[in-house]
């Protein structure tokens, strides 16, 4: 059991638009459920603007849903990471995230002048949190790993065209800096991989039996306009890979990893750019 709680698990989606788009769509749905069937002695509950203080509890969970992005995917980015992301975490992740709702919960309701702040309905605030979500949070987690697991743990294979010709693996790449001075040009055969991390981008590659990197201030995206080769894609919004390089394709939770055919560190595939591997690989 505790072996499974620390397999990898994916991380969740590192973009502000992603973040706000969920956290509206949460708010909005406990706003409608609140409003529409008035849960736990609501009902009952008499106020002039009860409707509106009940679906009042929709914007708290839109702060809840955006400081928990903010302070784990921004303050502490490092540890969110997902090369450090386990199923365990994901579950103790979700009950932070509900005891802040909790007591959210009980702010709202003091300002709003409708509930006391005190330690014991805090306690009481964070309890129904968990009786209404720490179950079905958890399930939905572990029936994610289960699906994710089984769909990207298949066996794959290496790449399914030739290599490219002797020509095209000795024609230069000549990858240029934003200053328009630091420059890298190696023989496009010899690419493995370029990585962005910030406002820098890491091209790894080989020279004779040995892996090297160089580092470049650019883009990403920059960087790839530089390169025509077609087998040099996007696999991931922080990678691109030269397919012709990839020996073997693996996989887990978090998706399908390309290894090499020198010894280094597989890349990762985004599952939104599955489609993009798979046009080149024979991943099954």
């Amino acid at each position: 059991m505790l072996s499974f709680l620390r397999q990898p698990y994916p991380a969740r989606d590192p973009r502000y638009s992603r973040a706000i788009l969920q956290a509206l769509l949460s708010g909005l749905l406990i706003a409608f459920i609140l409003v529409v069937f008035q849960p736990f002695g609501s009902y009952n509950w008499q106020h002039p603007y009860k409707n509106y203080l009940l679906a009042g509890y929709g914007l708290v969970a839109v702060v809840g849903n955006l400081s928990d992005f903010v302070i784990t995917q921004k303050l502490f980015k490092a540890y969110f990471a997902e090369g450090n992301w386990q199923v365990w975490k994901e579950i103790v992740r979700n009950m932070a995230g509900f005891v802040l709702a909790g007591f959210l919960c009980v702010v709202y309701g003091n300002l709003a002048g409708f509930m006391p702040f005190s330690a014991a309905q805090v306690g009481y605030m964070i309890a129904i949190c968990f009786m209404v979500g720490a179950l079905p949070a958890t399930v939905l987690v572990l029936l994610n790993y289960a699906y994710l697991t089984r769909k990207y743990s298949q066996p794959a294979t290496a790449p399914a065209v030739q290599p490219m010709p002797a020509g095209v693996q000795n024609q230069m790449l000549a990858l240029v800096a934003e200053n328009g001075k630091d420059k890298l040009a190696i023989p496009a055969g010899e690419l493995l991989y370029l990585s962005a991390s910030d406002n820098y981008c890491t091209v790894v590659y080989t020279e004779a039996t040995s892996v090297r990197k160089a580092l470049l201030r650019s883009s990403l995206s920059r960087l790839e306009s530089q390169i025509s080769e077609q087998r040099v894609v996007r696999c991931h919004r922080s990678y691109l890979v030269n397919l012709n390089r990839v020996a073997s394709v693996s996989g887990n939770a978090q998706g399908y990893k390309l290894h090499f055919d020198v010894p280094t560190e597989p890349v990762p595939v985004a599952r939104a750019y599955n489609t993009v591997v798979k046009e080149h690989m024979l991943v099954c």
